[in-house]
């Protein structure tokens, strides 16, 4: 297990922070990893998708407006996770860095299979055999009321494909973390308050990997 002295040959720790559009994930990884180097660990941040080059060239296909079917998406998502747990994400964790993930396969799961349709059997499996080149050390999801997720969003003001999908298409979502949280024994961390008050409770669920 890493500890604060950062020993070298120890293994770094994986973890993914979940959620749907406008519940602070981004804001949270950034606060976490900050948490991290004053514990002495030292941590990067990636996002999915993206994360190196090729992810990154991905991620704007993906986020753009170009027509494609749901199973696509499953299997384009999954090929740029690969990209980046192979390229990135494991080779950090070999030298005992942390890292921490905007967004991981429940993303998948919840937007192209719950939300837009793919089937679910199949979707899980394909981002499970991806996962499993690099599977994390915890997973968890924030969880905020969608109407209250997209009032964040338009305070904001920037959005890509996703965040403008209709607000029923949101619910669907927010529904699909919750359940496949649950499925999988994922701790789901409330995201209404201040940011610091979500913190806080992320580090509960995070701070036991110390």
């Amino acid at each position: 297990m890493n500890d604060v002295d950062g020993q070298a040959g120890v293994r770094g720790r994986y973890v993914i922070v979940e959620g749907g559009e406008g519940v602070g994930k981004t804001t949270q990884v950034v606060a976490l990893a900050q948490r991290l180097s004053e514990a002495g660990i030292d941590c990067e941040v990636v996002r999915e998708p993206g994360g190196d080059p090729f992810a990154e060239a991905g991620r704007e296909l993906l986020l753009g407006e170009l027509e494609r079917t749901a199973p696509a998406e499953v299997l384009a998502f999954n090929a740029l996770r690969a990209q980046l747990l192979i390229a990135v994400i494991e080779p950090l964790l070999a030298t005992g860095t942390w890292v921490l993930s905007d967004r991981g396969r429940l993303s998948t799961i919840a937007y192209q299979g719950h939300g837009a349709g793919a089937d679910l059997a199949w979707t899980r499996e394909i981002c499970a055999m991806t996962v499993a080149l690099c599977p994390p050390d915890v997973e968890v999801v924030l969880d905020l009321d969608p109407v209250v997720a997209a009032e964040r969003r338009t305070m904001r003001g920037d959005d890509d494909r996703f965040e403008r999908m209709d607000l029923a298409f949101h619910q669907r979502v927010a529904e699909a973390y919750r359940a496949e949280a649950a499925l999988a024994g994922i701790e789901v961390v409330d995201a209404e308050g201040t940011p610091a008050e979500i913190t806080d409770r992320l580090w509960r669920v995070v701070s036991p990997l110390l």
